[in-house]
């Protein structure tokens, strides 16, 4: 099975519909959209966020360093970022690899 389309918001309340058609698009979209903001506010509180069988976001803090600008040869103070990081499940990794191996 290969899927070469966009998997975006609009077409995982689409899957949801015809999963559970008694729901109205309106309630769809509502829980899709609480579901990526209690996401994201997690993200930015600091907490881990692990959906089992899938994976987990972290976010990584990375200090604030002194860079120079190849133009002028200025230096310039950054400073610190946060950095998202996503770690594959196994179950998913393996989805995947198999998935991979088995259009070879």
């Amino acid at each position: 099975m290969t899927r070469n389309t966009l998997f975006t918001k609009a077409s995982i309340i689409e899957a949801l519909k015809k999963s559970h058609p008694e729901l109205t698009n309106d309630i769809l979209e509502k829980v899709v959209e609480i579901f990526f903001d209690e996401i994201t506010t997690a993200l930015v509180c600091g907490d881990r966020v692990e959906l089992r069988k899938f994976g987990s976001w972290v976010v990584r803090k990375r200090q604030g360093q002194i860079v120079r600008n190849p133009r002028t040869n200025t230096k310039i103070a950054v400073g610190d970022k946060g950095s998202l990081y996503f770690r594959a499940s196994r179950e998913l990794t393996k989805s995947i690899n198999a998935l991979e191996s088995a259009q070879v």
